[in-house]
């Protein structure tokens, strides 16, 4: 599963982000799931368009604004598949092979306890950990299960992800590049 919030900015970050996914990814082994909140501009009329061109396609709306943590843990609940992808709308994917970017994703769960992969980690001074940036990461479901969702207190920029990650880690799970 493919999860993407969305808070406006249609045009610009939204339609190249899915228009990449669509153009990289073999649509039909995957599930994607568009998390609109508080969206104002022309995304659910983009979205009606979507639900006509992409199989597996999921929408959750929301009319008011949720916040990154909360537009993500909605859709996760939504999710069936066993790795879920986290992908900030404001992405786009590079020209690459179909699918080369879940190849990517996917390829450090051949470590049994691989948990989560990214694709860049960095070091919360704060924190004293290095943790995945969840701009894209693939999550394993038995993480959400083990840990639950993401922290819905923070704010913009917050430090969800550093504390998903650290509580991954301290569940046994790994964090992998």
């Amino acid at each position: 599963s493919i999860i993407i919030p969305s808070y406006n900015n249609c045009e610009k970050y939204l339609k190249p982000c899915v228009d990449s996914v669509i153009k990289y990814s073999n649509m039909d082994d995957v599930e994607l799931i568009i998390s609109a909140n508080g969206c104002t501009d022309n995304t659910r009329a983009y979205l009606d368009y979507l639900a006509t061109a992409v199989p597996n396609l999921k929408v959750v709306w929301n009319d008011k604004a949720l916040g990154y943590s909360k537009a993500n843990n909605v859709a996760i609940k939504q999710a069936t598949a066993d790795k879920i992808i986290l992908l900030n709308n404001d992405t786009v994917l590079l020209e690459q092979a179909k699918n080369q970017w879940l190849d990517i994703l996917d390829t450090p769960f051949k470590d049994p306890d691989c948990g989560i992969s990214c694709v860049i980690k960095t070091h919360s001074e704060p924190a004293g950990r290095s943790f995945a940036i969840f701009f894209c990461v693939m999550v394993h479901r038995k993480v959400f299960d083990t840990i639950g969702l993401l922290n819905e207190e923070y704010g913009v920029g917050g430090g969800e992800d550093t504390e998903f990650c650290i509580e991954a880690e301290e569940a046994g799970f790994k964090v992998l590049e």
